[in-house]
């Protein structure tokens, strides 16, 4: 009769911890903004993978990165999937949207940052800090949820 009674405890108290960390979980889940980051795994534009990197390694637990490489298997589908064609050499979609105004500046987060590429036909209007802000602005609407 104790074991009977020792046993289902244990499978009651076992049975709230899955419910419990399954809710803390899902919970998790919904805090998260996602990042997708497609990007050439090339030379010139490896230091701003590198500082993007560095970036979200302040927001782990806010932003969940998802990385395509054009020349891979998943950034080609990355791309199938968005309708996007030509030489991208970084674009980055921030729960989806790519495109953001920061203190009234248009913002796209596509080709490499101001004043960081070789060839000025694939930069963009973006910095690391405008990043920073826009992961600011996400963390300061997931705790007003």
């Amino acid at each position: 009769m104790k074991t009977t009674l020792n046993s289902a405890v244990l499978a009651l108290i076992a049975a709230s911890i899955i419910v419990f960390s399954w809710n803390g979980q899902a919970a998790a889940a919904e805090k998260q903004a996602q990042i997708d980051i497609l990007y050439m795994n090339h030379g010139p534009l490896r230091s701003t993978i590198a500082k993007i990197k560095a970036l979200l390694n302040d927001y782990q637990e806010t932003i969940q990165a998802s990385w395509y490489d054009v020349n891979q298997q998943s950034g080609k589908e990355f791309m199938q999937e968005h309708k996007l064609h030509g030489h991208i050499p970084l674009l980055i979609l921030l729960n989806g949207q790519s495109d953001f105004s920061i203190d009234g500046r248009a913002v796209l987060l596509q080709g490499f940052p101001t004043g960081a590429s070789p060839f000025k036909q694939v930069e963009g209007n973006w910095s690391p800090d405008d990043l920073r802000i826009l992961f600011d602005r996400q963390v300061s609407q997931q705790q007003a949820r």
